[in-house]
Parts: structure tokens; C-alpha cells; sequence
């Protein structure tokens, strides 16, 4: 579960290439920043800008924060922000989340404030929001609301018998955060950027992916469906009608993937098929997700659109289209979906979604979609009943063998498992634990069936577990394959006796279906 809090909207984003020139080195500039100048009617604030390099200001947790606050105001030690300015705006280059801390503290907008939802729009999650009161209830607890603060401030009577509140008060008269400054233009800036990073807290694998290929499809489309097509457009240098159509392909890609909103424990079989939407993590699903789709592996090719900048957005919408085809296999009510049950594939025993399954078999379908291979399709619905079993039956042994490949092998080697089950005869009505390890090449290794939690209460592991269990066993087949019906998602209802051969629109004459399933029909 994401536990950490989103405070990037309080300094927005500006593209450098954007800007005018740097300032010169012989303007004076602040050497530290107060309060007073973080406030909303404050000049400088609008001022305030992240370079699009930047990294997202979602890393800290409520923790994090309320220390940091905590810090600030009892004068202990903060370190510089480090500042680049332009004619126009002030970039902050080191710093984005200290700078952004004090900014929630005093707009009282941790995620789902006002300068949020002008960000976000209506697409804030049910987890920001929650994560955003838990953190707000803490700062009130512990440090106090800045709107209180500024009352102590303003007049110490407030305080009443509260010391604490009183000291910090009187610091935070005087409190400021000290700047340095980069000199040079914005090639400078963002080279010092990168050399900053590699040191103190360095950029995750990640976020350095991303922002390496910022002009680039892989990075603007996955920043695009991460967001549904909200917050930062990292796409606004394009055409108005190019910038619409991006942020309508991407709410399409983001509802196959991240909806609904998954919640533990799980109490529903309608799970999203690419887990949780946070960020971080949803980053690096999309980026692999388009590599395997477009390019057929992770290696960075820059003989590929995907990885070649993106002028018009021209490339970054074939992307998109790229995403949409496979997702529509996986997942939709058009007839060529194998509407696959995320619960059966993509979920661990207690609820834990594996994102390397999940790149493995949208891999082999996207091999099969680029190929036009129809016959993988047929040869998996034929098997399909089957392979259902084993994911079923074998939940747990799936999960331990995620964790004997490779961590760079994963999706290649689920990939290949994908490809090699659906061949006839590959698996059988009775399955062996070790028939299982030789088609995962596994061979000779020995893997538990199950685990079990000691302890008399249930965790939320363990609800999700029984959960899955249970409601699997009972779930929708469909009557043509044998394997379970994603209802919610991927559902289409058929004549048992075809209409061309006088069969009515009655109950008793309808069936529900996989779509493909019901495509392929006789």
C-alpha cells in the first residue's frame, strides 16, 4: 500500500527549454527564504517553479514530513536549497521537498487541498486522500496548523499554557531555510542536477529512467497514463488537438489498467489488472509495459520511435495506440479480448499483485499481436481451463518461483512460461508440482505449497486470501473455455442456439461469455 504523500502540485513545473535566458551571475540574489515568503499572497511564490527534470515531490511518507516540520521549528538543521534562476522564475533544483513540505504545512494541502485538485481535477485517489487526512490529523496533533500557528504569532496570548506552540511560534517569526544558488545557464542547472543526485539520497532507478527520457515516448506516455492524462503535462509543447488526444488515450489505458482502485484487504474480484497506480511503482510497470509492447524487451534501442524524442507527439500517441491493442487483448468486450481474470493471473495467493507476471504475459500477447499470430490466441483458449487451474491451485509455488528468477530475467522467463503452456498437451488435468518447475525451468528445485501466518487474529494478508480463495471457486465460467469471466470488465452475452438458426433473445437462450470465446464460437 502507498504510503507516501503526494505535495507535488505546490511548486509547478516549467520545461526549461521554455524559459528565458538565464539571469546573470551579477544580480544579487536572497541568500535565505522565510515563511513570510511562502505564504499565498507572498511575490516570490509565484515565481517558484521545478524544472521538468525534477523529480516528483511524492517520496516522503506523513512521518517524514511531520519531522521535518518539526525540525524547522525547532531550529534544528535544514539543509540548503539549492535555486536556479531564469529572468522569469526561480527552478528549484535541490530541495523540491523540503520546499514543498512548508508549502502543504501552510496551504493545509497534503494531496487534497485546492492547489491539488487545480492540479489533479477530480482524478485524486481514495488512497491520496486518505493518506492526506492521516497526515493532516498528525501535523495538527504534533505541530500544530499553520493557520494556528500564525495566530500564536501574531498574538502569544493564543498559546495559552502551551510552551511548545509558544517557542515555535516565536521561531517561526525569524525561521528561514538558507539558498545557494547554480550559476550558469540551464544546461549548467540541469548538469548540476544529476550530479547532486548521485549523492545524499539518489535518485531511484526509476525516476532517473524517466527523467533521462523526458522528450521521449516511453517517459511521456507513462507519465500520461500514471496521471490519466492529469497533473503536469510533460506533453504541452505539442498541438492543442495532438495534447487532447494524448490525455484521452491515456485516461482509456490508465482505466484498463489501474481501475478500479485497489483497496486491502481485498473484498472484490474486480482488481486492476496492473496493481496500484502509485506512482513509483506504476512508472516502472508503464515503461516496461511499453517496451515489451512496442519494442519486444527493456534494452534501451534508440533505433525505435519509443525511445527517440518525440517532436510533435506524433510518436507518443503510436504508443498509446501500441498500449490500447495489447490492453484490448488482455482486457475489454471487444471480440478479439481473452478477457483475462486479473485475480487468477496477476495475484498472489494473499492479494499481492506481481507485476513481472503481469509484463510476462502481456509480452507474449504483445509478441502474438505484433506477429499477428492469431493461433496463440486459439491454442491458449483452447487450454484455458487448465491453465486456470494451475494458477489457481498453485498460487504460492508461483509466487516462490517469482522469486528464484533473476530479478532482469522475470518477464523474459514468465514470457516464455506463457508461451510454452499453451502448446497441446503442455498441461495436464492432473499436475505435478515438479511438471510445474519444468515448464518454469525450474527443475530440481524444491518449493513449499503454501505458507502459513501463526497468530489468532487475521491480517489483511490473510482476509485477502481467504477472500481470493472462496470467491474464485464460486466465480462466472464461461460455458465455451471453462475459465472465469472478468464480469466487470470483459463480458459478452451469446445465443446457445444461434440466431442464424432461429435461436431467440430469451434467458433461457443466453450465455455469458469470454469475448473471444464467443467470436471463435462454431
Amino acid at each position: 500500500m502507498a504510503q507516501t504523500v503526494n505535495i507535488d502540485a505546490m511548486i509547478p513545473r516549467a520545461d526549461f527549454r521554455d524559459v528565458d535566458d538565464h539571469e546573470s551571475s551579477a544580480s544579487k540574489k536572497i541568500s535565505d527564504i522565510s515563511l513570510s515568503q511562502l505564504t499565498p499572497d507572498s511575490f516570490l511564490v509565484p515565481s517558484l517553479r521545478k524544472p521538468d527534470f525534477q523529480r516528483e515531490t511524492t517520496q516522503w511518507t506523513p512521518d517524514q514530513i511531520v519531522k521535518f516540520l518539526e525540525s524547522f521549528l525547532d531550529d534544528e538543521l535544514v539543509p540548503s536549497v539549492i535555486l536556479w534562476k531564469s529572468k522569469t522564475y526561480y527552478f528549484v533544483i535541490d530541495g523540491a521537498h523540503r520546499m514543498s513540505a512548508l508549502l502543504a504545512w501552510i496551504n493545509d494541502d497534503y494531496g487534497d487541498g485546492v492547489m491539488s485538485k487545480n492540479l489533479y481535477g477530480d482524478d485524486i485517489s481514495e488512497e491520496q486522500k486518505r493518506i492526506a487526512t492521516r497526515l493532516r490529523n498528525k501535523v495538527r496533533s504534533t505541530v500544530g496548523s499553520f493557520a494556528d500557528m500564525k495566530k500564536v504569532m501574531l498574538d502569544s496570548s493564543k498559546a495559552g499554557t502551551d510552551a511548545r506552540l509558544l517557542a515555535r511560534a516565536a521561531s517561526a517569526k525569524t525561521r528561514s531555510i538558507d539558498l545557494q544558488w547554480v550559476e550558469g545557464d540551464a544546461e549548467k542547472a540541469e548538469a548540476s542536477f544529476f550530479n547532486i543526485n548521485k549523492q545524499g539520497t539518489p535518485l531511484h532507478a526509476t525516476e532517473e529512467r524517466l527523467l533521462r527520457n523526458r522528450d521521449k515516448p516511453i517517459a511521456i506516455a507513462s507519465r500520461s497514463i500514471a496521471r490519466a492524462g492529469a497533473g503536469h503535462k510533460y506533453w504541452s509543447s505539442f498541438e492543442e488537438t495532438v495534447q487532447q488526444e494524448i490525455e484521452e488515450k491515456s485516461r482509456e489505458v490508465h482505466g484498463l489498467l489501474f481501475s478500479p482502485e485497489l483497496s486491502f484487504p481485498i473484498k472484490t474480484l474486480n482488481l486492476p489488472h496492473g496493481g496500484q497506480s502509485s506512482p513509483l511503482t506504476a512508472y516502472n510497470l508503464l515503461m516496461d509495459f511499453l517496451a515489451f509492447s512496442i519494442v519486444g524487451h527493456d534494452r534501451k534501442d534508440e533505433t525505435k520511435n519509443l525511445y527517440q524524442s518525440d517532436q510533435d507527439g506524433s510518436a507518443t500517441i503510436e504508443a498509446l495506440n501500441s498500449c490500447i491493442r495489447v490492453l484490448k487483448r488482455m482486457t475489454s468486450n471487444e471480440s478479439k479480448s481473452l478477457g483475462l481474470h486479473p485475480a487468477v493471473f496477476f495475484y498472489s495467493e494473499r492479494g499481492r499483485h506481481l507485476d513481472t507476471v503481469f509484463l510476462g504475459f502481456a509480452a507474449a500477447i504483445a509478441k502474438a499481436v505484433r506477429n499477428n499470430d492469431s493461433s496463440y490466441f486459439k491454442k491458449f483458449t483452447a487450454n484455458r481451463e487448465l491453465i486456470e487451474k494451475v494458477f489457481v491451485d498453485h498460487k504460492f509455488l508461483l509466487y516462490q518461483a517469482n522469486s528464484l528468477f533473476g530479478s532482469k530475467q522475470r518477464v523474459t522467463r514468465w514470457q516464455a512460461f506463457f508461451e510454452k503452456i499453451v502448446a497441446p498437451g503442455a498441461i495436464k488435468e492432473s499436475f505435478r508440482q515438479s511438471e510445474l518447475l519444468v515448464l518454469l525451468d525450474l527443475k530440481d528445485k524444491v518449493i513449499a505449497e503454501s505458507a502459513n501466518e501463526s497468530g489468532k487474529a487475521f491480517t489483511s494478508a490473510t482476509k485477502s486470501a481467504i477472500f481470493l480463495q472462496k470467491s474464485l471457486d464460486s466465480a462466472t465460467r464461461c460455458p465455451e473455455c471453462g475459465g472465469r469471466v472478468h464480469v466487470e470488465k470483459a463480458i459478452q452475452y451469446d445465443h446457445i442456439k444461434g440466431k442464424a438458426t432461429g435461436g431467440m433473445g430469451t434467458v433461457e437462450n443466453g450465455q455469458i461469455t469470454h469475448p473471444f470465446c464467443n467470436s471463435i464460437k462454431n
